[in-house]
Formats: C-alpha cells, structure tokens, sequence
C-alpha cells in the first residue's frame, strides 16, 4: 500500500516519536510510506526526529493526481494546532485515517478558527452542528473563558467535529472510541505503541528518602499541586518522598507549585524543567514511583504512564478514561477527583512497602511489553487501513446518496435517512 504518513517532526512532538517508529514498522513490511509533515509553518524548524523515510511538505504534493497518488492518507490527530496545522489542508483533499491521540480537541479547533480568521458565528455554527444548538451557549462561555475546563471536555470536546472529517478512524483507547462514530468509515482501537529506554530495575534502597517522579509538560490538569497538597499532609511523606518534575513548565506555573511547595512547610520538591533523553533516563532510574495523574483526563492514552511502567515503576494514576482501563493490579488508581486524603494513602503505601514497588513494577513491565508493542499495533493498524480503503466506493457512493437527498430538500431528521444510513453502516459492518 501507498501511504501518505502525516505527522508532526518536530523533535519537542512525543507524537512524532511514536509515529516515526510505526512508520519505519510499515515500511519494513514492504509498504510505500512517505512522511507528510503536519506542523504549521512556524514549527518547521529546528531538530526533526530521525527516520529513513522520504520526508515531504503538504504543498509538494500534487493533488491534481487521484489521491495525489496514495491510496490512503494517515492523518496523526493531537489537540496542539501549530503541530497537527496540515490535517485540515489533507483531509479536505484526500482520503484521511485519522489517528486520534487526544479525546480532547477543544484547542485545535481553536487553533483552526483563529487560523482561518474565523469570528464567533463560525464557531457556533461548528459547535451546533455537531453537539446541537443546545451547546451554544456553553460554546460562547468557553470562548469567553468562563467554561472549566472540565465542562468543556465533557460537553463540547469537538473530537466527533475532527472524526466526521475522515473516512476512517482509530482511538488509543475503549473511552472515548463512541465519539468516533461521527467518522463515515471503519473505526478500531489499539493500544498506543511506545518504545521504552533502556532504564536501570529499581535497586534495593540503603535508607535515605524515595523519590516520586511526573514527567511531561507540566500543564495544570497534571495535578502536581495535587500531590504537593497530598505530601504536605502527611509528615511521614514529607520527611521521606521527593518529588521531582521533568518536563517543560511555564514560569507561572513553576512559581505557583513552588509556593504551595513553602506553605505546607515541604523542601523535598525539585522542578527541573525540560530535559533532555540522557537526563529523562537518569530521572527514571532514581524515581521510585511515578504520579502520573490526570484532572481531567484529555488524552486518548498516556505516554508518561506507559513509560513509568516500561520502566518498571510503580505507577499511580487516576480511575478515569485510559488510566482507568490499565489493570487494577499493575497501577494505583485513586479517584478522578483527585481526594488529598486518598492520594496520600496511596503514596504512604507505596513509601512504606519497598517489595510491593518492585514486584508491581515488574508485573506492570512485562504487560506494558506485550500491549503497547509496535508490532501489535501495526498488525491493527495495516488491518484498519485495508478495510478503510476497501471501503472508499461505498463512502464515495454514500456521499452521491447524501447529495442528492439534499438536492430534494430532505430533512436529516426525515425517516429514510436513518434507513439509508442503517444500510449503508450494515454494509461497512457497523450499527447505527
């Protein structure tokens, strides 16, 4: 198969780390794959992830041949526009397997207004189209700032507004896969691939304190300030558990953490910022657990979770979304609210019962070797791309139907809409 295999480069795209790895997997087994890059412009340089493959800007395509010559395009979906930018240029003019990173596509379809110069009507145009009119008005708070984040994730995640844009579709976990029903074509989940380092077993402790570790941008929704809050309540945790952050952080938010830090009277929090692989690794084999948490959760599957458990580190997460799909007996779950109370029982468990990190670590590595391996995501991959492209004439077909219905003024709430699509699903094998 010929595949056109767009995906951001830039090196700071954790995305592109894993996409390159699954496309040099394609090419090895003798597919065409050519690399599209999906950043804006403004993102174009500086270091790229290394590959074999034919690297190609979206205007070097020639887009008067069928499918510009491909016969499909994959299309890798995340929430950050300045590095997904290209995905509206091709699936307007090719057919587009989306790959869905995030559940949560509030911001890129922010990025894509303000990139298209778009005012408000757009906006509530878009937003009532697919989550109704009823959404509007939340639409206009969350435009004005005055939505939480958490109710626009819920309510208006504008995941099904990216998923109807490609013929096909491909979630990284069961929690969010509903929302892309909203795409016409085959839609699958499969685990995301991630390749771990190579990173030092977790060694036998000779006294001194134990370190948790959050690795990442350090965005708010992380909830480091939650772990903070659970330390500095527990006198057991902040006379015996660092906590470090590696991973970019904003000053503003540096400084916040770090001054609720003071308040509860805890010196064990290190913030180190970006980092690069070398440092990542060293972070990884002095880190005794991982806090990997999420409120809320936003992303189709966590790359930071699955490191910690590559690493073979216990690793504590939230009962939600993805990490609520991990088994019970290979992570610490605690609720999506995040309770200090819970939080803090947790990590005083895990500081207090050395064996348990080890023998959880162990376990949780050898299934995240066996899930989240490339091979078997390629095998899911290559069987949704073949199903996806088998399905190309009856989507064309569908979208003539579509047309011409319009053409004689039929409403989409007209009964025989829902009889032609109930046809048309059955044969793509799926239920309305």
């Amino acid at each position: 198969m010929r595949i056109a295999w767009a995906a951001p480069m830039n090196r700071r795209s954790a995305i592109g780390r894993m996409a390159v790895a699954v496309a040099e997997a394609l090419a090895r087994r003798g597919h065409e794959v050519e690399i599209i890059r999906a950043e804006a412009e403004s993102e174009l340089e500086g270091p790229t992830h290394p590959t074999t493959l034919a690297v190609r800007l979206p205007h070097q395509l020639d887009f008067r041949r069928p499918r510009a010559g491909y016969d499909l395009a994959v299309v890798h979906v995340g929430d950050f526009y300045p590095f997904h930018a290209a995905f509206f240029e091709l699936v307007d003019k090719l057919p587009c397997l989306g790959v869905f990173h995030d559940f949560y596509l509030f911001n890129l379809f922010c990025g894509w207004l303000h990139a298209e110069e778009l005012g408000p009507e757009a906006q509530e145009a878009e937003v009532a189209s697919v989550y109704g009119s009823a959404m509007v008005e939340t639409g206009r708070r969350a435009r004005a700032g005055e939505a939480s984040l958490e109710e626009i994730a819920q309510n208006l995640p504008m995941t099904e507004w990216a998923a109807r844009r490609c013929v096909g579709a491909l979630a990284h976990s069961d929690y969010y896969l509903d929302r892309l029903d909203a795409c016409a074509g085959p839609i699958a989940m499969s685990h995301l691939p991630w390749e771990g380092r190579s990173v030092a077993p977790l060694q036998v402790k000779q006294g001194g304190k134990a370190t948790a570790l959050t690795l990442g941008v350090m965005n708010p929704n992380k909830c480091a300030d939650a772990v903070i809050a659970a330390i500095t309540s527990s006198e057991r945790l902040k006379a015996g558990l660092r906590y470090v952050l590696a991973g970019p952080i904003q000053p503003d938010e540096r400084s916040r953490l770090e001054a609720l830090a003071q308040e509860g009277g805890y010196d064990g929090l290190t913030i180190l910022g970006a980092v690069d692989d070398a440092d990542l690794v060293a972070n990884l084999e002095s880190a005794d657990l991982i806090c990997c948490l999420r409120k809320p959760v936003l992303e189709g599957a966590s790359a930071s979770a699955i490191e910690g458990m590559l690493s073979a580190r216990p690793t504590v997460v939230v009962d939600a979304g993805f990490y609520g799909e991990l088994p019970n007996d290979l992570v610490f779950k605690v609720s999506p609210e995040v309770e200090t109370a819970e939080l803090a029982a947790v990590l005083e468990r895990l500081l207090d019962d050395e064996p348990l990190r080890r023998e959880t670590g162990l376990k949780a590595q050898a299934w995240a070797e066996d899930h989240f391996s490339i091979d078997r995501y390629t095998d899911a991959l290559e069987a949704l791309m073949q199903e996806t492209v088998d399905a190309l004439p009856l989507l064309r077909l569908g979208s003539v139907f579509g047309h011409e219905l319009r053409s004689f003024g039929l409403a989409p709430d007209d009964p025989s809409v829902d009889r032609i699509s109930e046809q048309a699903l059955g044969m793509l094998g799926r239920r309305a």
